[in-house]
């Protein structure tokens, strides 16, 4: 009851987000991570429960790309390791995101930290394969079976320049498998902006 009533009754402030972002792959067990890179946009609001700490929900549109390279004939299918079995296999995907991040934040002057959790909604991904030696089609287009509701655990830090402006570098872990029955877990470093509309 009382953490209600101080969200309820707190002053409270709003601001809009934007930045980079750079998305990799946990732990590529078949050829190697290679990061993509993108954008997000978004609001946030900061619901103060004392003086030093705060509530801060958001909502963002996130465009991310990963990229996992260098797979070989025997991690991609099974196949008998052969001499000739060198790295000739790439995997790019690129992943539309609506994410809610729910964060607790710690501000006792201009530096702040915050850490808590997400949930992403997938709005759509498409996967593009190709194979170098060209004896296996490529493929560019929908990416099936992947995980809609994903969830990752955050930690970043920031510095507050004036009573508007502010910048942020996040940290996620994605705690979710991308794509059914894969291996796939991603990771996220991103940077950016935010201006306090209230």
């Amino acid at each position: 009851m009382l953490l209600f009533s101080t969200l309820n009754f707190a002053q409270n402030s709003y601001a809009v987000k934007i930045g980079a972002q750079t998305t990799g792959i946990n732990n590529a067990i078949k050829g190697d991570n290679q990061n993509g890179f993108g954008a997000y946009v978004g609001v946030s609001t900061d619901f103060k429960l004392d003086d030093k700490f705060s509530f801060q929900p958001e909502i963002l549109y996130s465009y991310q790309t990963f990229n996992n390279v260098n797979i070989n004939l025997h991690e991609l299918t099974g196949a008998p390791l052969y001499d000739n079995n060198y790295p000739r296999f790439d995997e790019n995907y690129k992943v539309h995101f609506i994410k809610l991040p729910l964060l607790l934040k710690y501000q006792p002057k201009k530096l702040y930290f915050e850490f808590g959790g997400e949930v992403g909604y997938n709005l759509s991904s498409k996967l593009k394969f190709e194979d170098h030696l060209n004896e296996y089609p490529t493929y560019s287009g929908k990416l099936d079976h992947v995980n809609k509701i994903q969830f990752a655990a955050l930690l970043g830090s920031g510095y507050q320049i004036d009573e508007k402006l502010g910048i942020g570098l996040r940290v996620g872990w994605g705690l979710t498998k991308f794509i059914e029955n894969y291996y796939i877990k991603n990771f996220n470093v991103s940077a950016g902006i935010s201006y306090k509309i209230k």
